[in-house]
């Protein structure tokens, strides 16, 4: 059975600031990178060392990833449809700004999940491109497949994998370079095993 780690990307400057990046190629902070590597020196230890990396495009993915890769010596591949979800007009605005603008819309953002402004990707076709991505991975890999992602596109595709309602949150997001596990099951369905695993927590027994 494949098993899935699911990887969010490291801090940016705009996950300080509250900012919505979706499909604005943000980099990682120093703080970011830091996290990655202690994130590529714990995942390192648990999946195997041949794993299959895969990445969404946006460099605060794919450096994260290669930080892992590095310490693996192994590439990583990229995947257009693992890239975050298209915020549209509210990509780079401030949460004041976005309540300002579009208050209604808002409200509709956070019982819901889908605003309808322009521009911005409805939960429905993120699933659609993550699960998509992940499934074809997974027909692929021979052994670990760890992807590396975004909070909510990450959040969106495994809803998608586990078919969960796709209606709000059913699943919070991964914290920066935390990670979810899943395992693929015989019968071919997906099982959720671990969520949001901070690398820096102490592993006991093998916990994580």
């Amino acid at each position: 059975m494949t098993r899935l780690f699911i990887v969010r990307h490291g801090e940016t400057e705009w996950n300080k600031l509250d900012l919505l990046q979706g499909s604005t190629d943000i980099p990682l902070s120093d703080a970011g990178r830091e996290q990655a590597r202690i994130m590529a020196a714990v995942l390192s230890q648990l999946v195997s060392p041949d794993a299959v990396l895969v990445s969404s495009p946006l460099s605060r993915a794919h450096d994260t990833g290669l930080a892992l890769g590095a310490v693996l010596g192994v590439p990583v591949a990229l995947d257009d449809r693992l890239r975050e979800r298209a915020y549209g007009v509210w990509e780079g605005i401030t949460p004041e700004a976005r309540l300002a603008g579009w208050p209604a819309e808002v409200e509709e953002w956070h019982a819901h999940g889908n605003p309808g402004i322009e521009g911005f990707e409805v939960h429905e076709l993120v699933a659609e491109r993550v699960a998509a991505s992940i499934e074809e991975w997974a027909g692929r890999a021979t052994s670990d497949l760890v992807v590396f992602s975004h909070g909510s596109s990450a959040r969106i595709g495994m809803m998608g994998l586990l078919g969960l309602s796709l209606n709000h949150r059913t699943l919070g997001n991964l914290g920066n370079t935390c990670w979810s596990r899943l395992r693929h099951r015989p019968d071919g369905r997906w099982q959720l095993e671990r969520h949001n695993v901070w690398a820096d927590v102490v592993y006991v027994g093998g916990v994580a």
